[in-house]
């Protein structure tokens, strides 16, 4: 009786392959995709993405303002949230501010320049100026952990700007 020519199996192997590539390539964009679209914050609630701004530790960028002036932190993602992190007094642990770029109203090309002579900003578009504390600027709260390390919360007027309907 004729035996059938049995495969070698290689069929069988590449399909295997393939399909193990495939659910692994899906698994690690699936997690990229939640992992950036999805913060969570210590209270519990799902925030967009970069709600939680970690700056760093306060003692590198303390000596980082003292060098070269406050330190700009640009929004490469969405572009409208650039932001300046300013350290007044001798403390490490405090004095820190984080504000807005720029005014409401000016177009990104306007972002603040220190003038280290006069300790102000200067809005280079309208030559505003702004104190070394950027009152008059949109700011946002600032935050030293345990460790000495600085987060600046950039979402924190989305959330306490929430309305109810009715």
């Amino acid at each position: 009786m004729p035996v059938a020519e049995g495969g070698s199996g290689q069929g069988r192997q590449a399909f295997i392959v393939m399909f193990a590539g495939f659910a692994g390539f899906a698994a690690i964009a699936f997690l990229i995709l939640r992992q950036g679209n999805l913060v969570q914050d210590s209270g519990g609630e799902l925030l967009g993405a970069g709600a939680i701004f970690v700056a760093g530790p306060t003692d590198d960028l303390a000596a980082s303002v003292e060098d070269t002036g406050p330190i700009l932190f640009s929004d490469v993602a969405s572009r409208d949230r650039d932001v300046i992190l300013q350290h007044v007094g001798d403390n490490e642990e405090s004095g820190w501010i984080a504000f807005a770029a720029r005014p409401l109203d000016a177009a990104r090309n306007c972002t603040l320049e220190w003038q280290p002579e006069t300790e102000e900003f200067l809005e280079p578009c309208g030559g505003e100026l702004f104190p070394a504390d950027g009152t008059g600027l949109p700011r946002y709260p600032v935050e030293i952990d345990q460790d000495g390390i600085l987060s600046i919360d950039i979402n924190a007027a989305d959330r306490s700007s929430t309305t109810v309907e009715g």
